[in-house]
């Protein structure tokens, strides 16, 4: 079966149709919502959260079944900025996948679903005048003169989109790629013979304060918004941490669901291919700043578990910047959390490029290697859509006159906005697949209670000493060892439930134990006066509840 068709059956499957096969619009994105809600209304149902302030909505969606609040629960969320349409889409066909295919996952979880967190900024990728937005639509003063969104980008080359603009500077930090002019690099030895650049976004110094394109339109990044390491005074950071609306409405649906065990991210970010190891000077320190060991140590697991669904090795490392939400999501909503793009490109060395010489030199001097191709994400990309036939990402260089730059050479160009992290949709389609494997698994890998070695003993009429433990049976620990250190998950709660002929001699009716590892247990023992039957339970909202009922007799 060739892949075009394989392609063809997998988007029918799912049953997605955005209009010319291209990334959905909002009206879309609700559209889809509103279909799932219309076929698994057992299941599935969405809600506002809140509105941006440019007038759209934030909506959240989940699906399950059962008491919500004993369910152990998953997060997945997008769209915290508007530079990744592509994880959008992950997060739609997920939602999609749980609900076909999910199973009996349906029945043991809750799964949560933020498709666009920053809807303004999304809305860039759709607007005639097409460039990477990071901001919403909140009117603020970003360079602080008293003027709001007086320089803003313009379309110097008239062709709908916002690039580079590349200027011959001596005293600039820029050079072309040896092996490829299209990629910029930075500077490293100003000895050489070589053109330098100056590079800066598609427009002009409209203020003359110096700064390009610094104060347009777009207004706070949701993704730098968040409370964790929060940027303050930074430009798009805003006012105080969790200032707009769109974070705060999360937030406050996040802090009454006690129940959500892991948040699962689609953003430019990556601790899952990538995870972040244990740092004692991190973790020593007032504010912590690492993961605690344990957490640590289940996020390598984790992280091994990904590795083994994915087919698409190679994963470029992209750091969590101050303020994100993937950052908050551990250190202050101390849940797990795990965040990567949806897709990236692969390496792809050309069978050239793999002919070595005997002295195991490449024979062709401008054939890009392997190593050039993992250390730098423009040339790998190129390399990627040249081997796949992907056309049509890059705006050549084209000189221009910069009114800034009188007299001296400048050039529009470089790389189509959104292309580099959002492919054409058919390169989704298995990166979701595989994704979904990885959810899987993950959930098989959650905690699991059990009660072991339970017994009934009886010391004289009518007196039973009932004795046993609970176990962690599963990988993964019952919280993160940093929410046992805020107090801010629950407790696993054991209990025994007696009827009325009965009485409790020795022990409490309730007791609370903190986080177990896998494999780790606790203890219970009582006293209990009366014959008959009594039942034990045990859990907490992110592993569920476990009973067993006992014959005292």
């Amino acid at each position: 079966m060739n892949r075009f068709l394989i392609i063809l059956i997998v988007l029918l499957s799912w049953n997605f149709s955005f209009a010319n096969e291209d990334y959905p619009d909002l009206d879309e994105i609700k559209r889809s919502l509103d279909r799932l809600a219309s076929e698994y209304p057992d299941y599935f149902s969405y809600e506002k959260i809140a509105e941006s302030p440019g007038g759209n909505s934030v909506f959240l969606a989940k699906a399950g079944q059962g008491d919500e609040d004993l369910t152990p629960g998953l997060l997945f969320l997008s769209g915290v900025d508007g530079k990744h349409p592509a994880g959008t889409v992950m997060v739609l066909s997920l939602a999609e996948k749980i609900l076909s295919d999910g199973g009996e996952m349906l029945d043991r979880f809750y799964f949560y679903f933020v498709p666009v967190l920053s809807p303004d900024a999304y809305a860039q990728y759709h607007d005639e005048l097409q460039y990477e937005r990071s901001g919403n639509a909140r009117e603020t003063d970003i360079d602080r003169d008293g003027r709001i969104s007086e320089d803003p980008y313009e379309d110097l080359n008239g062709d709908g989109m916002i690039t580079q603009v590349r200027i011959e500077d001596a005293s600039g930090h820029w050079v072309t790629h040896e092996k490829d002019s299209r990629v910029l690099v930075p500077l490293k030895d100003r000895t050489k013979a070589q053109t330098i650049y100056r590079i800066i976004s598609e427009g002009i110094d409209n203020d003359k304060d110096g700064l390009f394109n610094e104060d347009g339109p777009g207004g706070i990044n949701l993704n730098m918004n968040f409370s964790f390491d929060y940027p303050a005074f930074q430009p798009g950071a805003g006012e105080h941490a969790v200032s707009e609306s769109e974070n705060r409405g999360l937030a406050e649906f996040l802090f009454e669901r006690w129940n959500i065990y892991a948040v699962f991210t689609f953003a430019l970010e990556n601790n899952l291919s990538h995870p972040i190891g244990f740092d004692r000077q991190k973790v020593s320190r007032r504010i912590i700043t690492g993961p605690l060991e344990r957490d640590a140590t289940s996020a390598q697991m984790v992280a091994t578990k990904f590795s083994d669904n994915w087919s698409i090795d190679d994963a470029p490392e992209m750091k969590q910047g101050p303020g994100s939400f993937s950052s908050w999501a551990y250190f202050h909503y101390c849940r797990f959390s795990f965040v990567s793009p949806a897709w990236w490109a692969p390496v792809v060395v050309s069978e050239s490029e793999e002919e070595e010489d005997a002295e195991g030199e490449s024979e062709d001097s401008s054939a890009v290697s392997e190593k050039e191709l993992k250390d730098n994400y423009d040339l790998r990309y190129i390399q990627w859509a040249k081997s796949e036939g992907v056309e049509d990402f890059f705006v050549d260089w084209e000189e221009i006159d910069h009114p800034d730059f009188p007299g001296r050479k400048a050039e529009v160009g470089g790389f189509k906005p959104f292309v580099r992290n959002n492919p054409p949709l058919n390169y989704l389609e298995e990166p979701a697949e595989n994704y979904f494997s990885f959810i899987q698994d993950f959930t098989n890998a959650m905690p699991t209670l059990e009660f072991q070695d339970v017994e009934v003993e009886k010391l004289e009429r009518n007196v039973f000493r009932v004795t046993g433990r609970v176990v962690n049976t599963s990988l993964l620990p019952t919280s993160t060892q940093l929410g046992d250190r805020t107090r801010w998950v629950r407790d696993t709660r054991c209990r025994i439930l007696l009827n009325d002929d009965q009485e409790l001699l020795l022990g409490h009716y309730r007791s609370f134990h903190k986080s177990l590892d896998a494999g780790e247990y606790f203890e219970f023992s009582w006293l209990v006066s009366g014959s008959g039957k009594v039942v034990l339970d045990a859990g907490s909202p992110m592993t569920g509840l476990v009973e067993l009922s006992l014959e005292l007799k």
